[in-house]
C-alpha cells in the first residue's frame, strides 16, 4: 500500500511540474491507473477487516486510512 501511495504522489508531482500537454495527459492516465489499483487494495482491506479470521486489524486500518 505504501508503495502505491508513493507512486501516486510521484505521478501527481510530475503532473504539477510539467508544461508539456502530451506528457501531462500521459501522467494523468498513469494517475488514473494508480488510483484504480489503490481503490482495489482499499476494497480488499475492507473485506479483510470484516473477516473474523483476522485478530489484529490495526495495520489494516492504518493502510486503509493511508489510501483514503
Amino acid at each position: 500500500v505504501s508503495e502505491g501511495v508513493e507512486t501516486f504522489e510521484n505521478i501527481f508531482d510530475k503532473i504539477n511540474y510539467t508544461n508539456n500537454a502530451n506528457q501531462k495527459e500521459k501522467y494523468e492516465q498513469d494517475l488514473k491507473k494508480e488510483i484504480k489499483k489503490l481503490q482495489r487494495l482499499r476494497d480488499q482491506i475492507k473485506t479483510w477487516l470484516s473477516s473474523n479470521d483476522i485478530k489484529d486489524k490495526r495495520a489494516l486500518l492504518d493502510n486503509r486510512k493511508l489510501i483514503e
